[in-house]
């Protein structure tokens, strides 16, 4: 049976382990010699939360006694990474943003939402599942009032001026493709969730524009799940009957259910593994930037630098779409907030 007080005293224990100053930029030193990655870019609470859980599941009190556990195993290594990187995804997370998305291309192609086959938006009853009633009911109530104000905000009629809009228009007709770039995808979830949107209306739009959809993250085991394209129930949470029937297929795995998906929108994916502070490996520039909950684990200082390498990445007129919790604040004049409550921008 779970023990909920027994959880919340390991947490106790984790949070009152000392983190010793003359030692810790030792350690990540060591740390960014075996893995490559810097450290330095992100939050010293979040790398700190990190190296506590591992040096209480290793049973090191000190933090110099961690240091030489992890000098005298290398297979501590790949648990610190496993415990560092950050992997809390679903398909078509907040929905509302997916549905935005969706808009972009249908008001471009003057296509009307009622003809479409398919529904973005989950039914009430699988919200609630993951929700305790009164959140839920609040969170409802909310999501409605911001998502009608999409709707009816400046962002539609701003689109119009946009050169995302006329490309998607001059697409349909040329080789000239619409790119896209999911950074930090995780497992997949989210640059498949794009890939299931866009090979629905290819399907039901004539003369659809060609995209390619690129996808990178620093965890290498994840690309690798991607690409396997197999995820358990808790990646399905959210995603409608209509996508999970049309995309997914059924599997038993290790004496569970899990769900394997179609080759179709595998192959509509270019996976790459990389360290987005050191740069991105392609030379390309791209329409839209999914970037989202990423920018919350890096440092103030960092956390520019990286929005920076995006905002160098994205076509002028192009669209950037960030986690609901993040902003820019006003330190990049040419990205202009088209929508506050999806945090969505736009490159002059």
């Amino acid at each position: 049976m779970f023990n909920l007080q027994s959880l919340f005293g390991v947490v106790n224990i984790i949070e009152e382990i000392q983190i010793d100053n003359n030692v810790y930029p030792i350690l990540l030193r060591l740390l960014r010699t075996k893995t490559g990655l810097n450290f330095q870019y992100y939050r010293r609470n979040f790398i700190e939360g990190r190296i506590k859980s591992r040096m209480f599941r290793t049973k090191c009190k000190t933090l110099q006694a961690y240091y030489n556990y992890l000098f005298s195993d290398d297979n501590e290594f790949r648990k610190f990474l496993d415990a560092f990187n950050i992997n809390y995804t679903f398909f078509f997370r907040d929905w509302e943003v997916y549905d935005i998305f969706q808009r972009i291309f249908l008001r471009s192609l003057k296509y009307r939402r009622e003809a479409l086959l398919g529904n973005i938006k989950p039914k009430p009853i699988q919200l609630a599942q993951f929700r305790t009633k009164e959140n839920y009911l609040k969170n409802l109530q909310k999501k409605r009032k911001i998502n009608q104000n999409t709707i009816n905000s400046p962002f539609f009629n701003y689109l119009k001026r946009t050169s995302v809009y006329n490309k998607i228009q001059s697409s349909r007709s040329s080789f000239n493709k619409i790119n896209i770039w999911s950074c930090a995808c995780a497992s997949g979830e989210e640059p498949y969730t794009i890939a299931m949107i866009l090979n629905n209306l290819k399907k039901q739009i004539q003369r659809f524009p060609g995209y390619h959809i690129t996808a990178s993250d620093i965890d290498n085991d994840t690309i690798i799940k991607a690409i396997t394209g197999v995820y358990e129930e808790y990646s399905m949470k959210e995603i409608t009957s209509y996508y999970k029937t049309k995309y997914f297929t059924k599997i038993t795995q290790n004496s569970k259910f899990a769900y394997l998906i179609s080759n179709e929108i595998i192959s509509d994916v270019e996976f790459i593994n990389e360290d987005i502070t050191k740069g991105h490996k392609k030379l390309e520039k791209y329409d839209i930037i999914f970037c989202r909950y990423l920018l919350i684990y890096f440092n103030r200082e960092n956390r520019n630098l990286f929005a920076k390498i995006i905002e160098n990445r994205l076509n002028p007129g192009g669209i950037l779409i960030l986690g609901k919790t993040e902003t820019l604040f006003n330190k990049f004049s040419k990205l202009k907030l088209l929508d506050s409550a999806n945090q969505i921008y736009l490159k002059k």
